[in-house]
């Protein structure tokens, strides 16, 4: 019982079985059910799984859901995380790997990693073989990653497949410690481990890599629940070329959670998080912002580019192909509405709080803008491709974009470092006149209820320009379930509840 630490064996389903992942069946049959009951994939985010406390309530929605005349859950799980993300696992295994390529002290993060794993094992695991497996499984990882974080210290750099191979830790370490709380509380469970369930790597830049996604978690996952065991799957799988987080994102989790959903055809894929779903604004800005109980795929789709972090992007095109309805759910309020991304009817949408069509307004602070007049060395159908191919070749993403014969302005991503901004505005300058701003704000009122509502931009306007909003940029996709428009970050606050108080509130 005691907490030491030192090398053990694993446990439940191990990464060195590589033969349960080349398996490859046909595509997934929508409404998979197991004798009669439905399937529901449950996606757990680190923030709801990182305390005892937390824990306890994860157990307890899995078994709503779980068993007979319920269902069968696959739960997919990140890496525990605190109320901050520099505090969760994965943020303290990248800083692990980073003071280990620079020479430094790693041990240090990766204790703070085993103490918070140690505090749920020892306050839920009461059974002392359940226990002492599922703290063997957590230290024998760590070890792996100590042995690792050694070797980086030697060759003092971190590639792609380096920085996989640690973050991936994260989700096994939780999905092998919410398989042990389960089993504790009278609910078959395993760990399963996609961190090579593609071996020669996939490519998440390929059309079609998500059919394969499919094939290759499919037998993995249907035999498993077909006897009645809850599968706990890390959400994080590879091999991934080029690096998961390059490809996809921090958020890699909610695609997982997407692909297996889309694999085993399941009745819903409920994405748990710590609020209580998608909001008509940022309830932590505007008081007056209420919860929506429905939006469309296009609008969570929008919703997630444009400020309001919904879903991993990637997420809505799998669900939306495989028709698989999604759920958007309070962990600590599971008896809660949520909200349902679904491709809802007319009448249905109409009934939601907004006027002309507007379902919410949402926002995001320190973007670049790019102003750019052509010198007038280009031919006119020369100059926007010109631009955008040095866009690509120093891989900086535009947000919004308006153009005109001679300009072009976008907004920048802001992920995007100014490094890539320079190098960019570098390669413009030979055949247009770049201006570069650096602080502002795009706001984005979204609702398919837009689509052919006439002068609803010129009421947005008005309400900006009556509340002393200068617009700087105007942009409305051809699905005209967005309309966006550039601001001074200072601005943004007040623009949000000028939209919010004069369209989102009855």
């Amino acid at each position: 019982g005691s907490r030491s630490r030192g090398m053990v064996m694993l446990f439940g389903l191990s990464r060195n079985t590589p033969n349960k992942f080349k398996a490859c069946t046909s595509q997934s049959v929508r409404f998979f059910s197991v004798q009669g009951q439905d399937v529901f994939v449950q996606k757990f985010g680190g923030t709801s799984l990182g305390t005892p406390e937390k824990m306890e309530k994860v157990k307890n929605i899995v078994q709503k859901f779980h068993g007979e005349n319920k269902g069968q859950v696959v739960a997919v799980v990140s890496a525990l995380s605190s109320d901050t993300k520099a505090e969760g696992t994965t943020s303290r295994l990248l800083a692990a790997a980073a003071a280990a390529v620079n020479g430094g002290e790693f041990n240090t993060f990766l204790d703070k990693i085993e103490d918070t794993h140690m505090d749920v094992i020892y306050g839920l695991l009461k059974g002392k073989e359940n226990r002492d497996n599922t703290k063997a499984y957590v230290i024998s990882e760590l070890n792996r990653v100590r042995t690792f974080c050694e070797s980086l210290s030697v060759i003092q750099e971190l590639s792609p497949r380096s920085h996989d191979l640690i973050i991936g830790c994260g989700e096994r370490l939780s999905a092998g410690l919410l398989a042990g709380v389960l089993r504790e509380n009278g609910t078959e469970s395993v760990m399963v481990d996609l961190s090579d369930a593609f071996p020669n790597g996939l490519d998440t830049g390929r059309r079609g890599y998500h059919l394969e996604a499919k094939k290759t978690f499919k037998p993995l996952l249907e035999p498993l629940v077909n006897k009645g065991v809850v599968p706990v799957v890390t959400g994080f799988f590879g091999r991934i070329k080029g690096g998961i987080i390059k490809d996809i994102g921090r958020g890699y989790t909610d695609l997982t959670s997407a692909l297996c959903a889309g694999a085993l055809g399941a009745k819903q894929l409920q994405v748990w998080k710590e609020s209580d779903g998608v909001f008509t604004g940022n309830p932590t800005k505007i008081e007056k912002a209420t919860l929506l109980n429905l939006v469309t795929p296009g609008e969570a789709a929008e919703l997630t580019y444009f400020g309001n972090e919904v879903l991993h992007p990637f997420t809505m095109g799998c669900c939306i192909e495989d028709q698989v309805p999604i759920a958007i759910l309070n962990t600590f309020k599971p008896d809660g509405q949520g909200t349902r991304v679904i491709n809802a009817e007319k009448e249905e949408l109409a009934k939601r709080p907004g006027k002309f069509g507007i379902a919410a307004v949402c926002s995001k602070s320190s973007i670049p803008l790019l102003n750019m007049t052509s010198r007038g060395n280009l031919e006119a159908h020369q100059y926007p491709s010109k631009v955008f191919e040095a866009f690509a070749r120093h891989k900086v993403k535009a947000d919004l974009i308006s153009t005109s014969m001679s300009n072009l302005t976008v907004t920048i991503h802001e992920s995007t470092s100014k490094s890539q901004i320079d190098a960019v505005v570098a390669d413009l300058e030979e055949f247009a006149h770049c201006e570069l701003e650096m602080n502002k704000a795009i706001v984005s009122c979204i609702g398919v209820g837009m689509r052919h509502q006439k002068g609803i931009a010129a009421k947005v306007f008005e309400a900006l320009s009556e509340g002393g909003v200068n617009i700087e940029m105007i942009s409305q996709g051809a699905s005209e379930i967005n309309i966006a428009v550039v601001i001074d970050a200072e601005d943004m606050n007040k623009a949000i509840h000028l939209i919010h108080e004069e369209f989102l509130e009855r």
